[in-house]
């Protein structure tokens, strides 16, 4: 018989179940609260990024063409040809600024690691070359942003030598600048020309274009 409460069990077993009583308490005191425990987990979105410089820059094929806006005037606007790209894309910003009719079109871009995007409109644009007498017409899906800033940090092109009598496609391929355009895969190749230069080193390729 125990002596504390007068029950069926021994004494010292009263005392034993005290303890675990007040173990099980203070264990609850520390974990999260009742109400706490069945709310949903916000989702948060981060991102990963580099301070350090890096070592040794890959170039994006970037180049300055002109689109006729709305009035018929042509607006520089840099564009990135991505031979991997299925699709012509052009930003929101540089859609509003050209001030073009839009088609209501939904797609879901897929991209690396199957992240998916969605796109609800598309304009029709006009472009050309500034150095040759090339144009074309394509269908872009308009989105936010196609690329950050290219490239990250300004390049050092002091020991490059760029022959003198080469146009370049993007004067400023050297200086950060954001991305208007996407030229996809559909033209890509049909932009190049024979015209190619390598230099020793690790210089780029100088790849001659209808752009540039």
């Amino acid at each position: 018989m125990c002596r504390q409460c007068h029950k069926r069990h021994h004494t010292l077993l009263h005392t034993d179940r005290q303890n675990q009583s007040t173990n099980d308490k203070g264990s609850a005191t520390n974990g999260p609260p009742a109400d706490a425990r069945g709310s949903p987990t916000a989702e948060v979105n981060t991102y990963c990024s580099f301070n350090s410089k890096p070592r040794n820059h890959i170039l994006l094929a970037t180049a300055i063409v002109e689109v006729q806006n709305k009035s018929g005037q042509y607006v520089p606007c840099r564009a990135l040809l991505d031979s991997a790209s299925q699709s012509h894309f052009i930003t929101e910003r540089c859609a509003q600024r050209l001030r073009l009719s839009r088609t209501q079109r939904h797609a879901s871009i897929q991209g690396i690691s199957n992240i998916n995007t969605a796109t609800h409109h598309s304009v029709s644009i006009h472009l050309r070359s500034r150095h040759t007498d090339w144009h074309t017409t394509l269908d872009c899906a308009i989105l936010s942003l196609i690329i950050g800033t290219t490239p990250s940090t300004k390049l050092d092109t002091s020991t490059w030598k760029i022959p003198k009598d080469i146009k370049l496609a993007d004067e400023q391929f050297d200086q950060p600048g954001g991305i208007d355009l996407l030229i996809g895969a559909d033209l890509f190749y049909e932009m190049l020309r024979s015209g190619r230069r390598t230099r020793p080193s690790n210089y780029p390729v100088l790849q001659e274009t209808v752009l540039g």
